[in-house]
């Protein structure tokens, strides 16, 4: 018989363990009680059994899985854990073996199963092959409420970004892929408002008035200036909207552009993304490089080529919700990343959004 086994190991994009990189055996996974499907991972036999039940329409009929190996990808407590899964692959009636990778996703809650059908329609609707996609949904097991979707091969956005001189073809990517997106007509998904956009701000801001004091006028300021430009806005209609794209949601492989974390999928202003693209892109340059605008270049490569491209660029929502994004990712550094420099960063975002309104 067979020798089936799971190996865990920590990836160092992982922001929940000091121990990056370092194989941890079963009594040191990561123990969330919100993510009670985490614990398939301690049971090797079950976990192999599970996969090859889930992904034998996939695998075909002349292979099966003998073998495991996971690596955690990312965490966010309470609501979701992305896991890399390595399978080890028999070939049947003589067929070599292989490796073939895939993405595993534990959720809290029955959110996957969305998600699995939002990929689903996507694919649908002309991102399922081609120079845009995204990933192609396998499985999903509600009982371990694990989604399993194919691996995207190649190179973050953002890890492009800071490895080459000039990174303007990919980024012009990124805008003609989020086109693609914007314009592929897919109308399933929850409706969002800026009523509702509202009062998860409002409750982030209390969040952050609690670790940060001092900035407690400053987000009430921007809090109420939110409000009362979104009272302002007009002329636009809801469409498909990512809601959480960034240049590391995007992998790039040579000229093909597969869309990742579709998580907060929604019918929403889909301007939204073309502003949080650029203020992520602006912080990945706070960040990696010191300074918000060490990739405004690329940020207005970004915007001319969605722009030419079709895509609606109103300067009013566009600085309302570039805005939105900083006091967003404010949150991210101050209540989620917690970096060394967190007390330098969130005012300078703070500040940043405060000018734009």
């Amino acid at each position: 018989m067979e020798r089936r086994s799971v190996v865990v190991t920590v990836n160092r994009t992982t922001p929940v363990t000091g121990m990056e990189g370092v194989p941890l055996d079963a009594s040191a996974l990561p123990f969330d009680p919100a993510l009670p499907g985490l614990a398939l991972l301690c049971r090797p036999a079950e976990l192999t059994a599970t996969l090859s039940r889930a992904l034998a329409p996939w695998l075909g009929p002349d292979t099966h899985l003998r073998d495991s190996r996971a690596s955690l990808r990312r965490l966010a407590p309470g609501k979701r854990c992305s896991v890399e899964l390595e399978l080890d692959i028999g070939g049947n009636n003589g067929l070599p073996a292989g490796r073939r990778r895939v993405l595993g996703k534990f959720y809290g809650e029955d959110q996957g199963a969305t998600v699995y059908q939002t990929l689903g329609e996507l694919r649908r609707h002309g991102l399922g092959a081609g120079r845009f996609a995204v990933p192609e949904p396998l499985a999903w097991e509600p009982a371990h409420r694990l989604l399993l979707v194919t691996w995207a091969e190649g190179e973050s956005l953002s890890a492009v970004v800071l490895a080459r001189p000039d990174a303007s073809p990919e980024i012009e990517g990124a805008a003609e892929w989020l086109l693609a997106l914007h314009q592929c007509g897919v109308g399933t998904g929850r409706r969002y408002s800026f009523l509702g956009h509202l009062h998860t701000l409002a409750g982030w801001k209390e969040l952050l008035a609690a670790v940060y004091p001092a900035g407690e006028r400053l987000l009430e300021d921007l809090l109420g200036r939110f409000e009362e430009r979104g009272r302002e806005l007009s002329g636009w209609a809801p469409g498909p909207t990512h809601r959480d794209f960034s240049p590391e949601h995007l992998v790039v492989r040579g000229n093909q552009f597969t869309g990742l974390d579709f998580d907060e999928f929604c019918q929403y202003d889909p301007l939204f993304d073309v502003a949080h693209f650029v203020a992520r892109l602006r912080f990945h340059g706070l960040t990696e490089a010191g300074a918000l605008t060490r990739f405004d270049g690329l940020a207005q490569r970004f915007l001319a080529r969605y722009e030419a491209g079709g895509g609606e660029c109103s300067e009013e929502r566009l600085r309302l919700y570039t805005a939105i994004a900083y006091f967003k990712l404010g949150r991210f550094v101050a209540l989620v990343q917690r970096p060394q420099a967190w007390m330098r960063i969130l005012p300078e975002l703070l500040n940043e959004a405060r000018r734009l309104v």
